[in-house]
């Protein structure tokens, strides 16, 4: 996979050594992102460029019952060791997952395979070294800064008393995190990308399966533990350190939803754009025989919500339609004008839940212009999320606002849209304000991060 050249890092070694990938600052990062490292004292020892030295040490953690090293966490310090000197080579380049970073200028690594020998067993700290060879260093250089994907072999040998203990052959995918999602229309998606978007989904799923010390919030879930699953359910815990208000935000919106969903005099259909893995379907179906779901998102989503609704004990299937498309490329207009069971002329909910902030201006405006064209009813109505600028910019003298948004670029999620007035941006593209509340007036909240974030409901201008 090919994208344009990449800046040229123009930082010295002893720069990047000293704010990007020195021992200490490695060893924390990574303890912090796989909690084992932290349990088995797992540490960095010495890093060079194209060159990395990890100790795991021999400690009950660590131990089989044998009393030496567990094979697992053996293949676990390869992983981790090689991966750090392939990092060393990416000068500059902050880690998706691991350094505070964004798509557009963090690399994503992944082992892709790997084949440990065992020479001996360990019966000693365990010191595993990764020594890139200068010419392969150069090529990789070359081919990462060149806008290409880099598929290297590495070798992490093992040495414990003196001993040779194990040797390991590491292969590893690396590439800019920007590159794994596709251009508008493209079939091709890796499996990297389609990972991450079930993750994301999951996570918030994870969310809405939580409760909430807040009064205001009532409402919950009974299928969400289901859609997160031991993945979304740990996403979710994880975030709740990072980011302590986005559980109550994504409760309050969930919910809020609900309340404008059961106000919508004589409503027909809910049109579900990113529908991801809201159960919302399953809540509502049965006590609304007569409303139609329309879950809308792209075909690795809508794979994932047929699996998961599998699990579910009712399904709703004759109040469900499912739809691919890609809001990038696909004609939303066309596409539901198609299906036989929509109907522009009656009451229909459209959902815009959590997307907006992820589509630039022009992407949002394009998409919520073919929605006003579908909402023929008066009755008829659009829900959608916002977030404001100081969000997306990072310009902000709120403590909490810059904790939030320091929680963000751990997590690698960038927003880049965001607006100050819902209700001059919604009329600019001829959909009436029927009103926007900021989610921290709807949970009585006083922290700022809370007023950064709003919900809007719109109809359409009567003279549009």
């Amino acid at each position: 996979m090919k994208s344009d050249t990449l800046t040229l890092p123009t930082l010295s070694w002893e720069q990047d050594y000293d704010q990007r990938v020195n021992p200490e600052l490695m060893t924390g990062l990574l303890r912090k992102a796989i909690p084992v490292l932290d349990q088995s004292d797992w540490y960095i020892d010495k890093v060079e460029e194209g060159f990395c030295e990890s100790v795991l040490p021999l400690n009950s953690p660590t131990t089989n019952q044998h009393g030496t090293h567990q094979a697992a966490l053996i293949s676990l310090s390869a992983d981790y060791t090689g991966g750090l000197a392939l990092a060393t080579l990416l000068r500059g380049v902050p880690l998706s997952g691991v350094h505070r970073c964004q798509d557009d200028n963090s690399a994503s690594l992944w082992l892709a395979s790997m084949n440990v020998k065992y020479r001996s067993p360990s019966s000693g700290h365990l010191v595993g070294t990764c020594r890139i060879d200068p010419k392969q260093a150069e090529a990789i250089r070359s081919r990462y800064f060149s806008g290409n994907r880099i598929l290297a072999t590495l070798e992490v040998q093992f040495h414990s008393n003196g001993d040779l203990v194990a040797i390991a052959e590491m292969k590893y995918f690396a590439q800019p995190t920007s590159q794994l999602t596709p251009a508008a229309g493209s079939k091709n998606r890796s499996a990297l990308f389609s990972h991450k978007l079930k993750a994301s989904a999951r996570m918030i799923a994870g969310i809405r399966s939580r409760e909430s010390v807040n009064p205001r919030l009532t409402a919950h879930c009974p299928h969400a533990s289901v859609g997160a699953g031991p993945h979304g359910e740990l996403l979710a815990m994880r975030l709740e350190s990072a980011l302590p208000q986005l559980t109550d935000m994504v409760l309050a919106r969930t919910q809020h939803i609900d309340e404008v969903l059961r106000e919508v005099d004589g409503l027909q259909q809910v049109v579900m754009l990113g529908a991801g893995l809201d159960m919302r379907p399953m809540r509502h179906a049965a006590a609304n025989p007569g409303l139609t779901f329309f879950e809308i998102d792209l075909p690795e989503m809508i794979a994932e919500r047929k699996r998961i609704v599998a699990q579910l004990p009712q399904s709703f299937d004759d109040q469900r339609v499912q739809l691919e498309v890609d809001f990038r490329s696909d004609d939303l207009v066309a596409i539901l004008d198609e299906h036989p069971r929509f109907q522009r002329g009656v009451p229909t909910m459209f959902i815009y839940e959590g997307c907006s902030m992820y589509f630039t201006e022009p992407e949002n405006q394009h998409l919520l212009k073919m929605v006003k064209e579908l909402m023929e009813h008066p009755q008829s109505c659009l829900w959608a999320d916002f977030v404001s600028r100081e969000v997306v910019t990072g310009r902000t003298n709120d403590r909490s606002i810059a904790a939030f948004l320091e929680g963000m670029d751990e997590l690698g999620e960038a927003f880049i849209f965001g607006v100050e007035d819902p209700d001059a941006w919604l009329k600019q593209i001829g959909l009436g304000l029927v009103e926007t509340t900021r989610c921290g007036d709807y949970l009585n909240e006083s922290d700022m991060v809370f007023k950064t974030y709003s919900f809007s409901v719109a109809k359409r201008w009567e003279n549009s």
